[in-house]
């Protein structure tokens, strides 16, 4: 026992500590057995189960120190609370327990009471949070500070004499809680919550979600019950279905998320041996594991698609419960009829009566027409109302027999207009009710539809939702300064309709988690289409679209855009000059929402130069430069050097590969030519260009040599520089020296600035390795950093070898997961095979790399014999295959 602790507890019994200890291990070891099966038992009925054991030990440490104390008259009376999810009746695993002690009289005098019962709780190993509260103290601090009143919500009688809590209780909840206060506390409960969110994440569709705290989580359900007890003064959620708060329908999903979530994380207690709510890279392979969906990433997908769709379902009914909760208002609100069974409900656009709901299903969607039509939000009893409607399959299937509806669907997908509804978004709004799924049944499978990887941040739906919102900001020109080819075409484009439901729908073949989902989505489009009433030339283009919706951002990507076989075979594919248009609007909607950071200005760049390449190419009908925009450019650098020699910048300009004029803007080449003008007497320079947070943009020139890839590639290794993106390009110099001008967009941590001052290190070593003082071996050898390197989900191998996708070199694709120094091990297999790389596509979607090199053997031609071939895939693997057992010994 501690030295503090008091002597009474030592005349109690000399083995409380350890007796207690048995107690603990006892029913923790049982409450674990319950849980590591992973089975129904692990959620509610294991927290449960540990909870009682709990109000057990409590109820036998009380009694036995108000025996004692009673005999030395020490005793003052209390009583013993749980408070929190202990109060609630439910524990998880790790979790700490809430307690409170409640006097009558000074709570200075409680003191010895208050050790006697924490102590030996604290040398068993046990966190305890812990209070001494009177009830005056406790009904003042809670009508202004929410987690005293929350805890009165949850507050459960353990042991004493339970009269004052009671007494307390009752004046809680007229004090605090009644109809005149209620509204206040609920709008406060609703600002935490969403403050909540912005801290832990505002969607419940992270990647690592945190089971507790985040959106949708266990806290959302707290919030829930309390403000259903402090309306209807419930014990349970379920006590919501008699009062007639919630039908079955929406209940039922509710208590299914809850039992899911408790199981959730008492599993990653259990795994973690501490209070872990993260639900990491790796406790989801572990989870899915023992929750039954098996093994593999195909399992974790379904796992996470499953707990997001519960987290959905906890999100939607605390905002229901909570909206439900708030009391009638004091005044009668303003009313004006308007046509359709709509109305005006202080300046909101309501419905007339909600049985209109049940004989007109589509006044459902003339309520959203009506709102964005006159800019005005939809009130909230008739979204409700609205929201509880369309949970019900019989609703959804009346409202898709009605033209009207599919007419009023169809104008709101595309509806570019600003709009007052809730998050600005018409179809978030559509999706949040259960409108989109009610029109599209066949969305309903790819809601909370996961991937398990860190580069596709969002959920299907939701992700397929931000594109069209994408869209309708291209459209209104709010994104002109950062998509300005993209909110021009938007404005040019003849064929709305296709392309708003080729991007709502282009995903929508994911349900079955096939490699084949473009044309699974083709197919599911033609019946949703047909019944949506579209003409029979949209639906054939939005499915030409869906099936074709990732290639436009892969030859950008992967291929190069110079090559006359790529173009052909890019513009055999496309549509027109029309469906060109059409397809890269859906391409810059798609990257540009998969995550935050997935449309960087570089990928940005090379979709661009895609569009112009292949729009010149259907005009002329072959492979020809834009003679006209190249001289624009070349004069405009000629206008921005004015001050340096002419003729120099003029030969530089012939020197330089005609594909670097096209890819460049006039700025960007005018700072080359000055930084290789500055640079000529040296044997290498490097520069920042620019930033992008947390990527740089770095520009080398250098004397060009057979391995140059790799070297700068090591330089960029040794100083913690991730390479994610790369323009590389050979020239011959004023002097006739054989020259490189490369650009690499790099990562060095989680700002530019790291990356930024790390440039001087990585031009050091670069010359050191020219220079032949280091070897590039030696310099990866010093310690490499990861980038915070975490675990993660797996990405599988694959090289592939294709003479026919150029018309002068081989393409060598690697589509691996990224490591520290991959680039270089990459370039240094090819070149010790002694080819050389003309071109490399570096391309970096999270931690998965698909880095692509255009290369030829010594003659500078085609690698073809079969061999060579094959010695090369081998070489690239074993190296990936040395940077993985490299890893996992460090």
């Amino acid at each position: 026992m501690s030295s503090a602790q008091p002597a009474l507890l030592e005349q109690l019994s000399p083995r409380l500590v350890p007796e207690l200890r048995v107690y603990l291990d006892r029913h923790r070891g049982s409450v674990m057995e319950m849980i590591q099966s992973g089975g129904e038992a692990a959620g509610m009925p294991a927290s449960r189960a540990y909870a009682t054991a709990f109000d057990g030990l409590l109820s036998a440490l009380f009694h036995a120190a108000r025996a004692a104390m009673i005999a030395k008259k020490t005793w003052r009376e209390v009583s013993l609370a749980a408070v929190g999810s202990y109060g609630r009746g439910a524990l998880a695993l790790y979790s700490d327990l809430d307690v409170r002690l409640l006097c009558l009289g000074h709570k200075d005098s409680v003191g010895p009471i208050a050790e006697a019962l924490l102590y030996p709780l604290w040398d068993s190993g046990l966190s305890v949070g812990h209070q001494v509260v009177s009830p005056d103290d406790t009904v003042e601090l809670a009508r202004r500070d929410l987690p005293t009143a929350t805890s009165l919500l949850d507050w459960r009688h353990v042991a004493g004499d339970a009269g004052p809590a009671e007494a307390q209780l009752g004046r809680v909840f007229e004090g605090v809680f009644g109809l005149g206060n209620l509204r206040g506390f609920l709008e406060t409960l609703a600002t935490q919550a969403s403050e909540r969110e912005e801290r832990y994440g505002d969607s419940v569709y992270l990647l690592e979600p945190d089971v507790k705290n985040g959106a949708g989580g266990l806290r959302d359900l707290d919030v829930a019950h309390w403000a259903a007890r402090a309306r209807w003064r419930i014990d349970d959620l379920g006590d919501l279905l008699k009062l007639g708060v919630l039908v079955s329908r929406e209940l039922d999903p509710l208590l299914a998320a809850r039992d899911f979530l408790w199981r959730v994380r008492n599993l990653l207690h259990w795994l973690a041996k501490r209070r872990s709510d993260r639900l990491s890279f790796d406790a989801q392979e572990s989870l899915a594991e023992k929750l039954g969906y098996g093994s593999g990433g195909p399992s974790v997908e379904h796992f996470m698609s499953d707990y997001y769709r519960h987290a959905r379902t906890v999100q939607r009914a605390r905002d229901m419960v909570v909206g439900r909760a708030l009391p009638p208002p004091t005044r009668k609100p303003r009313t004006e009829p308007l046509d359709n069974g709509l109305r005006l409900t202080n300046d909101e656009v309501s419905i007339e009566h909600p049985a209109l709901l049940e004989s007109d299903p589509a006044v459902a969607l003339r309520v959203y027409w009506e709102a964005v039509r006159r800019d005005l939000p939809v009130y909230e009893f008739a979204r409700d109302q609205i929201a509880r409607a369309a949970s019900s399959e019989s609703f959804g299937a009346r409202l898709r027999e009605s033209p009207e509806s599919a007419e009023l669907f169809v104008k709101l997908v595309k509806n570019i207009k600003r709009t007052r509804l809730k998050k600005r978004s018409v179809l978030k709004e559509l999706h949040d009710v259960g409108l989109l799924v009610a029109m599209i049944p066949e969305f309903a499978p790819v809601v909370g539809r996961a991937h398990h990887d860190i580069y596709h941040v969002y959920t299907v739906d939701i992700h397929s939702v931000a594109a069209v919102d994408r869209l309708r900001r291209l459209w209104r020109g709010d994104l002109a300064s950062e998509y300005p080819l993209a909110s021009r075409l938007a404005a040019e484009v003849a064929r709305k309709n296709v392309v708003f439901f080729a991007t709502l729908l282009h995903d929508v073949g994911k349900d079955l988690g096939g490699r084949n989902h473009s044309e699974r989505g083709a197919g599911l489009a033609r019946t949703i289409l047909g019944r949506l009433g579209l003409p029979e030339s949209d639906i054939v283009e939005v499915q030409h679209l869906i099936t074709k919706h990732l290639r436009m951002y892969h030859v950008a990507t992967r291929r190069d855009v110079d090559d006359p076989r790529t173009l052909e075979e890019f513009c055999s594919e496309v549509h027109g000059r029309e469906g060109l248009k059409e397809l890269y609007l859906l391409t810059v909607a798609d990257v540009s929402t998969t995550s935050p950071t997935a449309m960087t200005s570089w990928k940005a760049r090379m979709l661009e130069e895609l569009y112009l390449a292949a729009d010149r190419f259907l005009v002329d009908g072959h492979h020809a430069r834009d003679d006209v925009a190249a001289q624009r450019t070349i004069d405009s650098v000629k206008a921005l050097t004015g001050d340096l020699d002419a003729e120099r910048v003029g030969k530089l300009m012939n020197a330089l590969p005609e594909r670097y004029i096209f890819a460049n803007d006039p700025d960007a080449i005018a700072h080359h030519l000055r930084f290789i003008i500055g640079a000529a007497d040296e044997l290498v320079r490097i520069t920042v260009l620019g930033e992008e947070d947390p990527y740089i943009e770095v520009c080398v020139v250098a004397d060009d040599r057979l391995g140059l890839l790799s070297l700068i590639a090591a330089s960029f290794a040794a100083n913690h520089l991730k390479v994610i993106g790369a323009q590389i390009y050979s020239f011959k110099d004023t002097r006739g020296r054989h020259r490189i001008l490369d650009m690499f967009w790099v990562r060095g941590g989680t700002s530019a600035e790291t990356g930024r001052r790390a440039i001087p290190r990585v031009e050091r070593d670069l010359r050191r390795l020219l220079q032949g003082e280091i070897s590039p071996t030696e310099l990866i050898q010093r310690p490499v950093s990861s980038l915070g390197a975490r675990p993660a989900p797996d990405v599988p191998t694959r090289v592939s070898v294709d003479n026919r996708a150029a018309s002068d070199q081989t393409v060598v694709e690697v589509v691996t997961r990224d490591r520290p120094a991959l680039l270089f091990r990459l370039a240094r297999a090819i070149n010790l095979n002694g080819f050389t790389i003309e071109l490399a596509k570096i391309n970096t979607e999270g931690i998965r790399v698909a880095d692509v090199f255009y290369v030829t053997d010594e003659g500078g031609t085609k690698v073809t014999e079969r061999a060579r071939i094959e010695e090369l895939k081998n070489r690239i693997l074993s190296s990936i295959e040395e940077l993985e057992r490299e890893g996992n010994a460090s």
